[in-house]
């Protein structure tokens, strides 16, 4: 009787922490710290792009894909593939629009970047 619960309770015990892992984006995405804040990184980068301080926003924005990098580490077995590789497009295109002084540019980019941050870790 108790290995044939034991054979029961192995499997269960693994679906269950599995289902777990695969859930647990909206958890792990949230920052530890300043250095993996990616919200307010990508405030402050929109920020410095109207502002039109453009160095700082180059700046912000290296910080900004340094965050992302800690961040899906954390994620990556629980969040949309693709919504990761679109999301580091989208800041590379908004650090590409910074590097020539394309402030709408930016802004469409970081828009859609915020998107995508919403949805990952998300119930859509």
């Amino acid at each position: 009787m108790g290995r044939r619960v034991l054979l029961a309770a192995i499997p269960v015990t693994l679906i269950a922490f599995f289902v777990a892992v695969m859930l647990s984006a909206g958890i792990l995405k949230r920052p530890t710290g300043t250095a993996d804040d990616v919200e307010a990184w990508l405030s402050q980068v929109e920020e410095r792009v109207i502002a039109e301080r453009w160095d700082d926003a180059l700046e912000g924005a290296e910080r900004l894909a340094s965050a992302w990098r800690k961040v899906a580490g954390r994620i990556q077995f629980s969040a949309e593939r693709l919504d990761m590789l679109d999301f580091r497009t989208a800041i590379a295109r908004a650090t590409g629009s910074i590097k020539v002084r394309d402030g709408a540019g930016v802004v469409v980019e970081l828009a859609e970047a915020r998107a995508l941050w919403a949805r990952i870790g998300g119930r859509y």
